[in-house]
Parts: C-alpha cells; sequence; structure tokens
C-alpha cells in the first residue's frame, strides 16, 4: 500500500505554493499537512513545523529531484 511522504517543509507560504506548482506542473500529486496552521499563526510558524509538501511514495524520488533543481537555479 502506497504512503504519503514529506519531501519539503516551508515556513513562508509563498515559496510552498511555487514548489508545489512546480510538481504539479511535472505531473506529481501533492498535499500540504499544516498548510492552514500557518495561514492561523503563520508568526509562529517555526513552533507549528511548517508546512509539509507530501507525496506519494513512489513519486517522493522524482519529487525531491525536482525541488533539488529550482533550489539550485535560484542562485544563477
Amino acid at each position: 500500500m502506497s504512503e504519503f511522504v514529506t519531501v519539503a517543509t516551508f515556513f513562508s507560504q509563498p515559496e510552498f505554493l511555487l514548489a508545489r506548482a512546480r510538481l504539479e506542473s511535472a505531473g506529481i500529486e501533492c498535499f500540504a499537512l499544516d498548510e492552514n496552521m500557518l495561514r492561523i499563526g503563520g508568526w509562529h510558524s517555526h513552533i507549528l513545523g511548517g508546512i509539509k509538501l507530501q507525496v506519494w511514495e513512489a513519486d517522493a524520488g522524482d519529487a525531491r529531484e525536482i525541488l533539488r533543481c529550482e533550489a539550485s537555479t535560484d542562485s544563477i
């Protein structure tokens, strides 16, 4: 049985939304854990643990690679 795995954690909603859009555009189904908690108490995101970006276990490797590539091109 396939399960969800967390591939990234974000303490900023805009960063989370960009990463989710990037994965979805690659055809990877994404889920947000604790997204509403960050909206309610964003100033305490470090205490709440941030937004966890989750994908199906089978897609985790591809998702991490996509997010890694995104991070490396941000500094260009």
